[in-house]
């Protein structure tokens, strides 16, 4: 009899430990066949791919035979100015009518002029602008920023040699003329007249001028 009680303790006991294990249980609920048992709560997106570049615009061009015409003034007057195109290649002439003269020969790539004289004394960097050609010449020490429009026969670049003696003339657009005369020994002067028809009487004769459209023509 007095080892009974303590057994019914033990019983009673057990039985509650096992109640409170059957509690416990019964509030798991279990996962759904098939599925994790824990699902993230945020789903991973593809970031949209980047924009395709906009295509480059075309790079400008000069037709195969041009011919360009621009004045510049100066504090001592005004420069005219010729370029004339050929293919990949340019030749332009610069002058005042008077003393002033530069001829220029170099490349055409891609809208842009890079032009130097023989001596070294002259350069022309220019860049095609709409149908215009703007850019820069210098002469010696100096220097002017320039627009040459495009310019439609008779307007262009001229030239007359005789005996050692060359006339240079440019006609621009509004039929106006510029030209010098370099001698053998260097001096200058200005041309005689040309007219629109190419012509011009130098030392009593009429001549015929030839018109420049390359730089083989010089």
């Amino acid at each position: 009899m007095k080892i009974r009680g303590p057994l019914v303790t033990l019983a009673a006991v057990a039985a509650l430990g096992v109640g409170i294990w059957v509690v416990n249980v019964s509030k798991e609920e279990p996962a759904p066949p098939g599925k994790p048992v824990a699902e993230a709560t945020t789903t991973a997106t593809t970031p949209a791919p980047a924009p395709a570049p906009p295509p480059a615009p075309p790079v400008a061009a000069f037709p195969a035979k041009a011919d360009y015409v621009g004045k510049i003034p100066t504090a001592n007057g005004t420069i005219t100015l010729d370029i004339t195109i050929d293919g990949d290649k340019a030749v332009a002439y610069a002058c005042d009518g008077n003393s002033i003269e530069s001829w220029l020969r170099g490349s055409a790539t891609n809208g842009a002029l890079s032009l130097a004289s023989k001596d070294k004394t002259g350069r022309l960097e220019g860049r095609l602008e709409g149908n215009a050609v703007v850019g820069t010449l210098w002469i010696g020490e100096k220097k002017w920023d320039f627009k040459a429009d495009p310019a439609q026969p008779p307007a262009g670049l001229y030239v007359y040699d005789n005996a050692g003696v060359r006339n240079s003339w440019i006609i621009d657009g509004d039929g106006g003329v510029t030209g010098v005369q370099r001698r053998p020994d260097g001096s200058t002067a200005p041309a005689p007249g040309l007219s629109i028809d190419r012509t011009a009487v130098i030392d009593g004769q009429t001549i015929v001028a030839t018109r420049v459209v390359s730089a083989s023509d010089v």
